[in-house]
């Protein structure tokens, strides 16, 4: 399943504070950079798996495998295929024991937190705020499956690793996801569709918050035209708070497409779980390695983008 279903937590900070340097080296960069490398192997793998080029036309649209053609002999090509494999599984149930580790590290310290101020100190989570930690239990739940499997001795990692011949069978024996692999991916299916109409909710408030604030400045400038007889008292204070709702909705408008690319990333790791959840017997490494490597650089580029000009919350 892809594992870029799951969601970072979002850090609530005070304002837009800028956030420091080595927060881009927390959980969120660390799991998005592994969720590239393991994708990128995995991209590798299909291309080296493809049959050999035998035009410049195929050989511009597959330069890896032209490349491992041209590189290596028959032979040669096999054990990097399956090494590929390897890397590929590897990676992926590294990242997932790291994040199981940490996400239950995390909740216990968080239910310390919680023993220790008392039930009467901690406030209350809204309705969808409350959805936004099911869905991430879900997913986290959905990881757990495979990290299950993986310790059974069950899963991809220990098939790719165990099969000399993995990369002469066909593509959907190579890597089909059975027993409790299969269950988690259809938790994680569920934890997507929660997560997708979470976000849904998310741009509807911010929707209606910038409504808000653009309904806001109106008033403040017909309010300056309508007593011109006044102005000199009103239009400092008026003209404050029209450049307070403006960086509000300036505000509002980085929050709201930086979730329409969380958005896509969600309906991409859709794609596949869904694919993967309806055909199980079919090749889907293509489409999982593309959804998942576009998804892991643009979370990349979101975290970039929270260092340089403040934190989203989204």
């Amino acid at each position: 399943m892809s594992s870029s279903a799951v969601r970072p937590v979002a850090r609530r900070r005070e304002g837009d504070a800028q956030i420091p340097w080595h927060e881009l080296l927390c959980w969120d960069a660390t799991d998005n950079a592994l969720q590239a490398l393991r994708f990128s192997l995995l991209l590798l793998h299909v291309h080296a798996r493809s049959p050999p080029p035998t035009t410049v036309w195929e050989a511009m649209r597959n330069p890896a495998g032209y490349a491992f053609v041209r590189l290596s002999t028959i032979r040669g090509r096999k054990r990097i295929r399956r090494g590929l494999l390897v890397a590929t599984e590897g990676v992926a149930n590294a990242r997932r024991l790291a994040l199981v580790s940490w996400w239950v590290y995390t909740l216990g310290k968080e239910c310390r937190v919680r023993s220790q101020r008392g039930a009467v100190d901690v406030a209350p989570l809204g309705a969808l705020d409350s959805l936004a930690q099911v869905g991430e239990c879900l997913a986290h739940v959905g990881e757990s499956f495979d990290v299950a499997s993986f310790l059974q001795g069950s899963g991809l990692f220990w098939r790719a690793l165990g099969m000399s011949g993995v990369t002469e069978l066909p593509p959907w024996l190579q890597r089909r996801r059975r027993g409790l692999e299969r269950v988690g991916v259809f938790v994680s299916l569920l934890a997507l569709i929660i997560q997708l109409y979470v976000e849904h909710q998310r741009r509807k408030m911010m929707l209606r918050s910038m409504m808000h604030h653009v309904q806001s400045m109106q008033r403040e400038v017909r309010r300056i035209d309508n007593e011109r007889s006044a102005a000199q008292q009103i239009v400092p204070q008026a003209r404050e708070r029209v450049e307070e709702a403006y960086a509000c909705l300036v505000t509002e408008r980085r929050r709201l497409r930086w979730l329409g690319v969380e958005r896509l990333c969600l309906w991409g790791d859709m794609a596949f779980t869904l694919t993967e959840a309806w055909a199980p017997s079919h090749d889907h490494e293509l489409l999982e390695a593309g959804t998942g490597l576009a998804a892991a650089v643009l979370r990349i580029l979101r975290l970039w983008n929270e260092v340089r000009f403040g934190a989203l919350d989204i």
